[in-house]
C-alpha cells in the first residue's frame, strides 16, 4: 500500500490562496444510518491493527462522493457561496423527482493507497450520479469529465506510509483478507452474485443538499457538510 495524502493530492499549495484549500463537493452521508456505522465499526475494528499501513476513518467522517467541482466555474470565475447556493437550488430540483434506492455496502478490500468499500447494485447510484452533474451543470459549475460507469464506493481507510520494506508489504498483504472477514459478520443477506461479498445495507432518501463549506483535518474535509469540504492550509 502506498501513502495516500501525498502532495499529488493536495488541492492548494503552500504560500499559495487560502481558498485553493476548499474544494466543492457533492457527497452522501451516512452519520444517521445506524446499520452503516455499525458496518463500518466492524471493518474499522481490523484496520485499527494496522496502524504502521493504514489509518482509520472515524465514523464522523464517513462519505460517499457523488461528485467533486472544479474551483473555477465555466466562466472562470472562482466558486463562491452564491453560486453555491444556486447550486444547490438546482440540484433539489433535479433530484425532486429522483424515488430512495436501496444500496449494499461491502466487502472491503485493499486498494493502491486505501482501503475500499464497493457499493451495489450501481443502478441508483448511477442514477444520481447524472442527475447530480445535470444539476451542477446547469448551475454553470465547471465539472471533471464524466464517468462513463460510475465507480460507486466509500474508504474505509487511507495508506499511512508506502510499504517499502519486506516487513511493512507483509502486513499489507495481512490487511486485505482479515478486511474482508469483516464484512461478513453480521451481516445482510448477499445476493447470488460472485462479485460481492455481504456487509451491510442502507436507503439513499431524496437528496437535499444544502451550501456549506469548511476547513477541518480530514483529507476530504468535514464530511458532514453535504456540498462544499477542503482540507486545511499547511499550519
Amino acid at each position: 500500500m502506498r501513502k495516500f495524502m501525498n502532495p499529488g493530492r493536495l488541492w492548494g499549495r503552500e504560500g499559495g490562496p487560502a481558498e485553493d484549500w476548499v474544494r466543492p463537493h457533492v457527497l452522501w452521508l451516512p452519520q444517521g444510518d445506524p446499520q452503516v456505522l455499525d458496518y463500518f465499526g466492524r471493518v474499522r475494528e481490523i484496520v485499527s491493527r494496522y496502524p504502521d499501513v493504514i489509518t482509520p476513518i472515524t465514523d464522523d467522517d464517513l462519505h460517499m462522493t457523488i461528485q467533486s467541482v472544479n474551483q473555477l466555474n465555466a466562466t472562470g470565475a472562482r466558486v463562491d457561496e452564491e453560486q453555491m447556493a444556486t447550486a444547490a437550488a438546482a440540484l433539489r430540483s433535479e433530484l425532486a423527482g429522483m424515488e430512495p434506492f436501496d444500496i449494499e455496502i461491502g466487502p472491503a478490500r485493499a486498494s493502491g493507497s486505501a482501503g475500499i468499500v464497493e457499493i451495489w447494485p450501481e443502478t441508483g447510484p448511477a442514477e444520481l450520479y447524472r442527475r447530480v452533474r445535470t444539476g451542477l451543470t446547469d448551475a454553470g459549475m465547471s465539472l471533471p469529465p464524466e464517468q462513463r460507469d460510475f465507480w460507486c464506493h466509500m474508504s474505509c481507510g487511507y495508506g499511512f506510509q508506502d510499504t517499502d520494506t519486506p516487513e511493512l508489504a507483509a502486513r499489507s498483504d495481512k490487511l486485505a483478507p482479515n478486511s474482508a472477514e469483516a464484512s461478513g459478520r453480521g451481516s445482510a443477506p448477499r445476493p447470488p452474485s460472485p462479485r460481492y461479498g455481504s456487509s451491510g445495507s442502507a436507503r439513499i432518501p431524496r437528496a437535499t443538499p444544502t451550501p456549506s463549506g469548511a476547513y477541518t483535518k480530514s483529507p476530504w474535509g468535514d464530511s458532514r457538510s453535504p456540498h462544499a469540504v477542503g482540507t486545511p492550509a499547511p499550519g
